[in-house]
């Protein structure tokens, strides 16, 4: 008689609340509430004792005049470049145009006289916006190029960990997967790679992952169970891969996610959200964990995502430039962000209690939906309860990513 192995989709839930806090996006009542007396102070900072506060400050202020240096760069940068720009154009000074001429003229020769001026006006205002954005780059991609090369930033986050401690195992971490009618091949092969790579450094233990499907189209869905149970057989995953399809589609991807949190976010101390296309390395998550443990008031770690396996030629030239200069502007961006940094919503560590405290969005006042829900989150996140570090750890999203 053949033994039945019998799986569980998903682990027992432990709920969780998670409500999210109403906007306050009237400045009137904003306003209000400081001339009563109500307590404005973020919260991150009322949950910190003294010596904790001093040093959160210390970073934030050390940020903000960051920040004030590449705003005073950029712009500085900008003006002489537009004013450069302005003395090779043909139409230098007032010289065609006399005021008193246009008052009796007619009005169509006044406006082909003042045609060449308009034209060349917008010219120099694209150009300068223009030129304001690559000037950022390059102030980003320098300081990162240099921090790379001295390696001497105290406020580095890389530099708190050394690579190798041992994991905690009170500390657990999910991997998240929300997908909708995905290729599921290419999804369960992503996934194979993460779990096997995860599996090579020895710390599977610390790790189970999650596959929550939003996908409505019954022959994917069919797929999707089909390619879960054989990828269990395949890796020996039962009991830490875990598949489930949400029966009513609620807030999409952010609402997929906030579904995890209520029922299993509590087990766990950290998770990482996977794109569809995402492959991560072993040693990136293992990295990224313990850059969370040697940063206990860190909110979110983003790694620094590389395209891998395109084959057109865009896609490969969108590969390489990765490659060459990701690591510069990776170093660049934390160096002038530092704690209040960029979140992309995927391939990022998220400390789960802060999240589920902080980060439930409330449906907007007025009509509409947020379009996209990544930096709004990490927004209430820095402000309200932990930072949003960009940390120099590199992990891969092979073929789909353009």
């Amino acid at each position: 008689m053949k033994a039945v192995l019998k799986l569980h989709a998903m682990p027992k839930a432990k709920r969780s609340s998670m409500i999210p806090d109403p906007w306050r996006t009237n400045p009137v009542g904003r306003f209000w509430d400081r001339l009563r007396g109500r307590d404005v102070t973020p919260r991150y900072l009322s949950r910190l004792t003294q010596e904790e506060r001093e040093s959160e400050q210390k970073w934030r202020t050390v940020g903000t005049i960051r920040r004030y240096i590449l705003l005073l760069l950029t712009l500085s940068q900008t003006v002489v470049a537009t004013w450069y720009m302005k003395t090779i154009l043909p139409y230098q000074g007032w010289a065609l145009i006399n005021p008193a001429d246009m008052v009796g003229q007619n009005l169509w020769i006044s406006f082909m006289q003042l045609l060449p001026y308009v034209l060349q006006s917008g010219i120099l205002i694209l150009f300068a916006v223009l030129f304001c954005w690559v000037s950022a780059g390059f102030w980003t991609a320098l300081m990162g190029f240099l921090q790379l090369l001295i390696g001497r930033d105290k406020y580095s986050i890389s530099a708190s960990t050394v690579g190798d401690e041992p994991l905690n195992p009170a500390h657990r971490t999910a991997l998240i997967m929300p997908i909708c009618n995905e290729d599921v091949d290419r999804v369960f092969a992503g996934l194979r790679a993460t779990w096997e790579s995860v599996k090579a450094t020895g710390n599977a233990a610390h790790f189970d992952v999650y596959i929550l499907s939003d996908s409505y189209n019954p022959d994917i869905c069919v797929a999707e169970q089909k390619a879960w149970m054989e990828l269990i057989a395949e890796v020996q995953g039962e009991g830490q891969i875990f598949y489930r399809r949400r029966r009513r589609r609620v807030k999409r991807k952010s609402g997929n996610i906030d579904d995890f949190c209520r029922r299993w976010g509590s087990q766990y101390s950290y998770m990482v959200v996977l794109d569809a296309d995402s492959v991560m390395t072993g040693e990136c998550l293992s990295s990224l964990v313990r850059l969370m443990e040697a940063n206990p008031n860190a909110g979110i770690i983003q790694s620094s995502p590389r395209a891998s396996g395109m084959d057109t030629l865009y896609a490969r030239c969108q590969q390489f430039a990765t490659r060459v200069y990701g690591p510069l502007f990776t170093a660049g961006l934390h160096f002038w962000q530092l704690g209040e940094s960029h979140y992309w919503g995927h391939n990022a560590i998220i400390r789960v209690k802060p999240f589920i405290e902080h980060c439930a969005l409330a449906p907007l006042p007025g009509e509409g939906q947020l379009c996209r829900v990544d930096p709004v989150a990490r927004l209430r996140r820095s402000r309200a309860d932990a930072p949003c570090r960009l940390g120099g750890v590199d992990c891969l999203r092979s073929a789909g990513l353009l």
